[in-house]
This record gives C-alpha cells, structure tokens and sequence, in this order.
C-alpha cells in the first residue's frame, strides 16, 4: 500500500495528513529520459497502467484510512509525476478525486503537486471550485531559485520565471501555493547549499504561501547517489536543516515553513555524526512542521554542533571531507 498518515500542519494547526501515492504513469520528464538527477519516485510507478476508475477507486481505499476518525486531517497527494498531467490523471479523474473530498468534513485541507508547465488556469480553478471551503494547495517544486544550480545540480528543466507565471495562475485561479525547495543539491558545498536555500526562499516568497524543506536524500539508481557511493556527495546536515527552519520562521513568520526528513540520522539521509541523537533531531523537526513552534528546534543539544560549524565557516566542500 502506498498511502500512510502522519502527524503534521492542517491548514496552520496541528493534526494528521493522509499521504497517498496514486498509481498514474509518473513524471512524463522522467519517461522521456530527462528525469530530475536525484528523484528515483517515478522508477516505482506502476509497469502496467492503470485504468482511470480503478486510480479513483485506490484512493478511496486509502480513504478509509481516516474516514470516521476525528480530524483535522489534511490529503496530500501524489502521482510521483504531476496530478495536474492530462497523462496520468484524466480532467474527469481530477473532479471524482475532489467530489470525493468534498463531502469529507473533517479533511480541511488538500494538495496536489504538478511541475511548474502543467499549471493551467482552468484546470487549477475546476478543483478550486469543488472544495471552495478547503485549504487547497497546489505544490510546486521549484527546488532553487537559481537557474543554474536548477540545471547542472538538479536537471530540473524549468526556471525560476517559469514558477512565477505558475505560481500566479494557481493563486489567480483559487489555490494557494507550496513551494518545494531542496536542501544542497550536489556540487555545492555545506555552507552554499544553505545560502543557495536562504537565497531561494528570499526569492519565492512573495509567491508562496507554504514553504516545504526537502532536506537531501539518497535515493536509488540517481546521479546523487552514484556520487555518494564515490565519497563526492554527503547529504545535508541535520544542524543546516535546523538553522535554516529557524531563519526561516523568524525572517516569514506568516508562512508555513514544513519539512520531513526522510532518512534522518542515517547514511543515506540527513545526518550529523550518526549517533542516536540524530533521530531526536529529526523527530523534533517533524514536531516544529507540526506545531511551528521554534522551541522544538531551538532547544535542541549542540551535540556535533562544533564539527558541522567549522565545515560550514571554512566552505568545505564533500570531496574535501572525505579526506578529512
């Protein structure tokens, strides 16, 4: 099953979200052989496609997950591709999936993910209609604001202008925005992946309504990790992740500032020194998303703490570490 839930922010306050990945197709750039270098999601999309009745009827199942329990819950949903693709999810697909959510009291809010091309006016205000008294969200991964690190880091395939223009069209047409930014793609350096990120959200915030922190990951079968494996890339810091959550809040304190570190504390994941107060870290970083409260972050042990900040001050880069 590929649907879950968790604690997390609804619509500004503490509850559960539903996550449910819907077995489309996947990302048509990543068909097509021009697949983002450290994103390996559309590789587990389904070898035979499904039929559009048969998606609406796993949602469903993955609905009753949270059907009857008391709320508030948010759904987040993915296609590991984009729900607002003609490709994998059908107009009329879209409209069932939100009819269905509709009629769901206690789910207050709703988000979708698409790339920043298949953002379109009337697609986006079809699902904005369906569920006007929902906080519904249209999450777009921008992932840096800087066109060059988005093409050599990233192989993004879209540029920061190109958000914008969908960012507009989402709000125009009566959704709100969440904006995807990646924590030190490769090729920058521990301290340039958090200015590179600062700088980003400097950029994109009078374009967004939620920011959502994807702290590096290593998935397989990418570029990311075939420089992991040859000691060339390290995944963030758990200590830049923090730093850059309480600058952050503190600079937008309007703004939903979310995160979910996939793999905390391990190899592959975010890390400090790979001790067991790495989780704790982690887990406090899912408790400030929740809660957006800084304490949970700000009163942390500086364990490691020293090591990350001469790695930072000094610009070291991953390859340099290695050797260290």
């Amino acid at each position: 099953m590929t649907y879950w839930t968790s604690e997390d922010n609804v619509a500004g306050k503490p509850g559960k979200a539903l996550f449910v990945i819907l077995p489309t197709i996947g990302c048509y750039r990543f068909r097509i052989g021009k697949a983002c270098y450290m994103c390996s999601y559309p590789a587990s999309a389904p070898k035979v496609k499904w039929g559009q009745e048969a998606i609406v009827n796993y949602f469903r199942e993955a609905l009753t997950k949270i059907e009857g329990k008391p709320g508030p819950f948010a759904v987040r949903i993915f296609t590991s591709g984009s729900f607002l693709d003609n490709g994998e999810l059908k107009p009329e697909t879209r409209r069932g999936i939100f009819e269905i959510l509709s009629k769901m009291d206690s789910v207050e809010e709703v988000v979708i993910e698409s790339r920043s091309e298949l953002v379109r006016y009337d697609a986006v205000k079809e699902l904005a209609e369906i569920v006007p008294d929902k906080h519904f969200e249209v999450a777009i991964g921008l992932e840096t604001a800087n066109d060059d690190i988005a093409d050599v880091s990233i192989n993004k395939g879209n540029t920061f202008s190109e958000f914008v223009r969908a960012s507009e069209i989402a709000r125009n047409a009566g959704a709100k925005v969440k904006t995807y930014l990646l924590l030190k793609p490769i090729f920058l350096s521990e301290r340039d992946g958090i200015r590179d990120a600062k700088e980003s959200i400097i950029r994109a915030e009078p374009y967004t309504d939620t920011f959502s922190i994807n702290i590096t990951d290593i998935q397989r079968g990418t570029l990311y990790e075939r420089l992991w494996e040859k000691k060339e890339y390290r995944p963030p810091w758990l200590w830049s992740a923090v730093e850059l959550l309480i600058w952050a809040k503190k600079r937008f304190p309007e703004k939903r500032i979310l995160s979910d570190p996939v793999g905390a504390g391990s190899p592959r994941g975010p890390h400090n020194c790979l001790t067991d107060y790495d989780r704790v870290i982690g887990r406090a970083i899912k408790k400030f998303s929740a809660t957006q409260d800084l304490s949970y972050l700000e009163n942390l042990e500086p364990e490691c703490r020293e090591k990350w900040r001469y790695i930072v001050e000094n610009g070291l880069l991953d390859w340099q570490l290695a050797i260290w």
